[in-house]
């Protein structure tokens, strides 16, 4: 692949010693001889100490010169819902109104206000556990339950909008690819894997370019997909996901952002 090797290595083979003489990074026994990293995930299913062990190495590969895309602050930044919405909203982007509390009165007091909003995993994709309430009672039976598992409530205002919203793909700066992803049979929800199709966007305006860029730069990545809806107010982003699906982006578009993913890594390794 353009002068590379590339090859596929779990985060579970990795090894790292530490010592005076300072530290190394192995693969089964092996020094690892990476130049370059294209970080998708963590791993599905991880508890803490993995995931202190599994970030550590990442950071340690990083100081030593590896180049890793996405990095894995950037990934973390929007695997955290919440605090993709902070870090957004500070650099003046607009975001949905979002409550994010362990306090059920003060979220079923929010939800009588709102009327209409949509209770999310503060972690998740695709649109799997996001659920649209419109009855205050109803909701506080569902924030009841997921404090019981000690989960936060994450409560987002409903935004109005067509039955579709916008994935922008952002690489290196640059809008790669824009879809449509239009929803199906009345279903609130435009995630392709929620079965939403894609259309092709035939222009980008300038408005829409900036704050997909922004929001990108703004969550420290070399790539994201951006999610955007056209409110009557004007567009607000949902959601940036730093290691977005592209099938169906490549599919209507016939560009696949891998081919660019591939150019700035070599980019870079030439620095």
């Amino acid at each position: 692949m353009r002068g590379l090797t590339a090859r596929y290595i779990p985060l579970s083979r990795f090894a790292i010693i530490v010592g005076n003489d300072g530290l190394s990074i192995s693969i089964r026994g092996k020094p690892a001889g990476i130049d370059g990293v294209f970080l998708r995930s963590l791993g599905l299913f991880i508890d803490v100490e993995q995931f202190f062990y599994r970030t550590s190495l990442l950071r340690s590969m990083q100081d030593m010169g590896v180049e890793i895309i996405n990095t894995v602050d950037g990934l973390l930044r929007t695997r955290n819902k919440m605090e993709t919405l902070l870090v957004l909203s500070k650099r003046g982007i607009r975001v949905p109104r979002t409550l994010v509390t362990e306090d059920l009165l003060n979220a079923y007091g929010i939800m009588r206000q709102w009327g209409d909003a949509v209770i999310k995993p503060i972690q998740g994709s695709r649109g799997f556990g996001s659920v649209r309430l419109t009855d205050a009672d109803v909701a506080f039976q569902v924030m009841k339950t997921l404090l019981t598992f000690r989960r936060p409530i994450y409560l987002q205002e409903y935004i109005e909008k067509p039955s579709r919203d916008i994935r922008i793909m952002v690489i290196d700066g640059q809008v790669h690819g824009c879809m449509y992803r239009i929803s199906t049979n009345g279903n609130w929800k435009t995630n392709i894997a929620q079965g939403a199709s894609g259309v092709a966007c035939d222009k980008v305006d300038p408005e829409l370019a900036e704050i997909s860029i922004k929001s990108v730069e703004a969550l420290g990545l070399t790539y994201g997909g951006v999610d955007v809806g056209e409110s009557k107010s004007g567009y607000v982003i949902f959601e940036v996901n730093g290691s977005p699906d592209w099938q169906e982006l490549t599919a209507v578009t016939n560009k696949n952002p891998a081919d660019e993913l591939v150019r700035v890594m070599l980019k870079r390794l030439a620095r």
